[in-house]
């Protein structure tokens, strides 16, 4: 017991042993556990006046040990079970009644059953506490409809990769932005839960077009924002049309049919913005660039402070049988 009061004082001040935590609880329980039931063991045999004394100070070992007994059964089974297995096996082989150690061992038993069942109350509670947390943590940071990360969300992760690619100079990020088309135009014929399965469709293809290092967003109404790490403007513009593709090839199934539905996109890579907003306006204006010129296509955007030339390779339109 001393021993373990010992190495947890060294963990915690100085470092030495790098111990975990529950292991030195557990080391701690368990040195508890095997001191009182010894110490039980010598007073049933030679000091029989001071066992009562002995045996309320077990109670409340007992006790102690299940509540530090926090992750469950598994642990009640090395701090608990383990010392009373050991307990009750000297106690057969030194031929101790049972009958004389029950009077001593009631109280102590109902302390133990009262300590587990307050452990696990306790550790329900924190449990359910942590996935609150979670649920609630989760409804700030996504879009409930479509299961894709909200604005919210997004903009830390966008701010700490343009950071990345402004130092590195060599890792080239790029952003589309993409929106259905005529999408008015299914909620005013087929209703908010027809235009509710287009979105989340739209989710299911989209993602499927990216990698797993892409993060995919939805930024406002039918618009979804994707940032593409180490993308170059080229290899934005083929994914942009990937999922243009995608979208296009095959009609979406709903509950009043299928229908058609196609999107255009806005592509625009990173050339040292300050802000989000700055480089993610670029991709708009490409996206609005887009729907000019006759939607279902993807435009990329000229570097900043150039005007946008629809002939120009800088602005490239994506789109099969287009002039």
């Amino acid at each position: 017991m001393y021993a373990s009061l010992l190495l947890t004082f060294l963990s915690h001040y100085a470092g030495w042993p790098r111990w975990q935590p529950k292991t030195l609880i557990r080391a701690m329980s368990v040195s508890l556990m095997s001191m009182i039931l010894i110490l039980f063991f010598i007073y049933f045999y030679w000091k029989r006046e001071g066992l009562h004394q002995i045996s309320d100070g077990l109670m409340i070992s007992l006790f102690g040990v299940t509540l530090m007994a926090t992750r469950g059964l598994r642990d009640w089974m090395i701090q608990i079970a383990l010392p009373l297995t050991l307990f009750a096996a000297g106690a057969f082989m030194l031929d101790v009644p049972l009958r004389g150690l029950m009077p001593f061992l009631f109280g102590p038993t109902i302390m133990l059953v009262i300590g587990f069942l307050t452990s696990e109350a306790l550790r329900n509670l924190s449990i359910n506490q942590f996935l609150t947390k979670q649920s609630l943590r989760q409804l700030a940071t996504t879009d409930q409809l479509t299961g894709l990360m909200n604005r919210h969300a997004f903009l830390p992760l966008i701010r700490h990769e343009m950071n990345r690619s402004r130092r590195s100079k060599r890792h080239s990020l790029s952003v589309i932005l993409a929106d259905l088309d005529h999408f008015k135009h299914i909620n005013d014929r087929y209703g908010h839960d027809v235009g509710d399965q287009v979105l989340r469709e739209t989710t299911v293809r989209v993602t499927a077009s990216l990698r797993q290092q892409d993060v995919v967003c939805r930024w406002g109404g039918e618009e979804i924002l994707i940032m593409l790490p180490e993308t170059t403007a080229d290899n934005a513009l083929n994914v942009a049309d990937k999922i243009r593709l995608a979208m296009a090839d095959a009609p979406i199934t709903t509950n009043r049919g299928q229908i058609h539905q196609t999107i255009s996109l806005g592509v625009a890579r990173f050339h040292g913005e300050q802000h989000p907003e700055n480089l993610i306006n670029r991709a708009d204006e490409a996206l609005y660039l887009a729907k000019d010129t006759g939607r279902n296509r993807a435009v990329l955007a000229p570097p900043p402070g150039q005007s946008p030339p629809r002939t120009n390779r800088s602005v490239r339109l994506l789109l099969t049988g287009a002039p």
